[in-house]
This record gives C-alpha cells, sequence and structure tokens, in this order.
C-alpha cells in the first residue's frame, strides 16, 4: 500500500514538473492533495503566471523564479531518485525547458536511472544543447548507462567550452561556406574562429552529392588530401603558431583584473584559455578523424586559391559518418590566417621543399648509379661464366679425342 502511494506521488510529481517545465502555456493542473506542498506549488504558479519570459527581471521575480526552480530540480532529481526508466521520456522532455538548472537536474536524473544501449538515439539530440555546462552534464549522466553504444556516445563527446550562456551557431555564409540541407549545426564541434564548423544530416538528404556538384577538386581520402597539400598545410601550421606567440606575449602585458570583479575575471581567464587553445594544437581535435568515430572521411576541395608559390586549399569540406549518432556529418574547414603570414611560413617551407627534392633527386642517381654497377656486375659475372663454359666445353673435347671417342 505504501509503495503505490509513494508511486502515485512520484508520478504525480513528474507530471507536474513536465508540464510546468515543458508546456507552462497550459491550465495549471492541481495535484491531488498531498502530493506537493501548497507554498510550493503557489510558488512555481506565480513563477508561471506572472514572472516567467520576463523582459525585464525585478527583485521579486527573480526571487521567485530562483525559488520555482529549485522545487522543480527537486521534483526532477526525486523521480531519478526512484530509478525507474518509466520515467525517461519524461526526463528528456524537460530538455525543452528554457530554465537551464532544470536540463541538468534532468541529465543529473537520467543518471541516476542509469540509461541503456537502448536509450541512445533519445539521447544523441541531448548532446547537443546550445548551453555548455548542459552539455557537460549530459556527459557526466552518459558514463552511467551501460553499453557500447553509450560508451561510443561518451568517446564521440569533446567539451571544449564552459558556461551557462547560450551559444547561437555560427553563419557559415559570413565564410563563404555552403551547408548542405537538412543538417543540424554541433556545438562542441565548431569554432569559427579556427575555421571548422560541423554538422550532423538528418533525414535523407545527402552531402556527398551536394558537395561534390560544388567541389573543384576532390575526391581525397583524408591521408591523401594531407599528403597532396602537405606543404600548404604546414605552412597554415606554423602561422597560426606564430600567431600565438605573439598573441601570447601581448597577453603577457596584460594585468589580471581584480578577481572580486567577477564578469571582468572571467573576462580574463576566457581570453587566456583562447590564447593558450590557439596554434595547430589547438585545432587538433577538429582534424582528427578517428576511424571509430568517423569512419573513412572524404574531402572535397571547394577553393584553391594562389598564395605566393603555392595553391592553398582556402576551402574545403570533410564527410564522414557520425558512427555514435549513426548518420551522416561533415565539417566545414577554412584557412583562418591571413595571406602574409602563409608568405612568411612558406619561406621555410620552400627551402625545405628545396631540400627535401634535393635529396630525392640526388638518391635517385645514386639509385639509378647502383643498378647501373650491378647491372654491369652481372654482365661480367654472365661473360665469364660463358667463358668457364667454353673452356669446359673446349678442354672436354679435348679429352674425348685424345681418348679416341
Amino acid at each position: 500500500m505504501r509503495q503505490r502511494q509513494m508511486h502515485r506521488t512520484v508520478s504525480t510529481i513528474a507530471m507536474l514538473a513536465l508540464w510546468l517545465a515543458v508546456l507552462p502555456g497550459l491550465a495549471w493542473a492541481v495535484p491531488p492533495s498531498g502530493d506537493v506542498s501548497s507554498p510550493r506549488k503557489e510558488t512555481v504558479k506565480k513563477y508561471f503566471g506572472g514572472c516567467r519570459g520576463k523582459a525585464v527581471k525585478d527583485a521579486t521575480c527573480e526571487k521567485i523564479r530562483k525559488d520555482a526552480v529549485e522545487i522543480l530540480k527537486d521534483n526532477v532529481l526525486t523521480l531519478g531518485s526512484t530509478a525507474d526508466r518509466a520515467h525517461l521520456p519524461d526526463l528528456v522532455g524537460m530538455f525543452k525547458s528554457e530554465e537551464v538548472e532544470l536540463r541538468m537536474a534532468a541529465a543529473d536524473a537520467i543518471g541516476m536511472i542509469g540509461p541503456q544501449d537502448q536509450d541512445a538515439d533519445m539521447l544523441v539530440p541531448l548532446t547537443n544543447d546550445p548551453v555548455p555546462d548542459v552539455r557537460h552534464a549530459v556527459s557526466n549522466m552518459i558514463p552511467h548507462g551501460k553499453g557500447k553504444a553509450l560508451d561510443l556516445l561518451k568517446e564521440r563527446i569533446v567539451l571544449l567550452r564552459t558556461g551557462r550562456e547560450v551559444e547561437k551557431p555560427a553563419d557559415p555564409a559570413k565564410f563563404s561556406m555552403p551547408v548542405a540541407p537538412d543538417s543540424v549545426y554541433l556545438f562542441d564541434s565548431s569554432d569559427a574562429t579556427k575555421g571548422r564548423l560541423s554538422y550532423v544530416v538528418k533525414g535523407k538528404s545527402d552531402p556527398v552529392r551536394f558537395f561534390k556538384a560544388k567541389a573543384k577538386k576532390g575526391p581525397y581520402k583524408w591521408e591523401e588530401f594531407r599528403q597532396q597539400y602537405r606543404y600548404q598545410l604546414q605552412d597554415e601550421e606554423e602561422a597560426l603558431d606564430q600567431a600565438q606567440k605573439a598573441a601570447g606575449k601581448q597577453f603577457e602585458q596584460e594585468k589580471p583584473p581584480d578577481p572580486t570583479n567577477v564578469q571582468a575575471f572571467i573576462e580574463y581567464t576566457q581570453k587566456m584559455q583562447s590564447v593558450s587553445q590557439g596554434g595547430r594544437l589547438g585545432r587538433m581535435y577538429f582534424d582528427s578523424y578517428q576511424a571509430n568515430l568517423y569512419g573513412a572521411p572524404t574531402v572535397y576541395v571547394l577553393e584553391e586559391r594562389q598564395i605566393g608559390q603555392r595553391s592553398y586549399p582556402a576551402r574545403y569540406v570533410v564527410l564522414y559518418q557520425e558512427q555514435a549518432f549513426r548518420k551522416p556529418g561533415f565539417r566545414l574547414s577554412w584557412m583562418t590566417v591571413p595571406d602574409g603570414a602563409i608568405k612568411t611560413a612558406q619561406v621555410t617551407s620552400l627551402k625545405e621543399q628545396r631540400e627535401e627534392e634535393a635529396f630525392k633527386a640526388a638518391s635517385k642517381m645514386e639509385e639509378e648509379a647502383a643498378k647501373k654497377r650491378e647491372a654491369e656486375l652481372e654482365g661480367l659475372v654472365k661473360k665469364k661464366d660463358e667463358a668457364e663454359k667454353k673452356q669446359f666445353k673446349k678442354g672436354q673435347a679435348d679429352l674425348e679425342k685424345e681418348l679416341g671417342f
């Protein structure tokens, strides 16, 4: 009897939290007596009834909002504590809420229940929440589950940023980059400052066909592309490293703000992180395509540009299979350093290229000379063998003649 009452109470809490967090426009649903205390119910009701979504927040509404969110967080975590898988759809539905704290609480609650491989498709969209800290909560939730699909999903998630602010997808049009139809922007696999924007394709859209029609060169296999443009990519990496060093020296001259000035200190920390993640190491994650996560990537060059003495892949796209999402994906890539920096790096790499070509030419000549010597030696050996054979035959004939044969 007591277990049935508890189940009824938790179910009511679940529906109440879902209605309030996800569908606040619906009429107030009064729960059965005793399920939720009246003061708590009234606090949440006041928030959705008069304070939610106000353009200008007054002190009273802000307090009501915080109190209401705390109440709903408790309800959400109560669902998680039941370890009842029946609540998973309701908890996933919480991610439609505009409240960051509620989405993070929902992630914690799902982790308490323990997701399974069969839930992977339902959890994939949660990993792409526009708020970094929510993505962190989802990342922490997934390891509480069991299964190969969840393990792969956990490995796929890379947390590049933190914070409670809503991120907005970068506009690829600003970088003259096309996007295949029915594509979803991936927040943690994108950084416009590094010239990398990533997408996963939904529906039946064919990104290969889309980009093939726009390509100037390709397709290349990923390693083939890296080899084909090895000096160009090396020049860009060197230019990025030099830019990072210059930014680091400039940053060292800046005086850290007073830690009590929270906003200024956060901005200073973010800038320090941005400087430290510059250079080729900062882009290593974007250009590392593990086979178990991305299959066999294919590259189409969308634009080549002549800079100095080389033609560079100024814009290209890498297409792959998002193994954890079980959908096609692609990453738009473009150069982010100025042509002048490329020309400076090119001076060193051209010298290296000439030395390498000279070494290869010398090696080829030496190899050809060795082959010639080997052929001459084989010829001499052959002549010697033939002479010895003739001498042997002559000696044999003379012996037979003497013996009267």
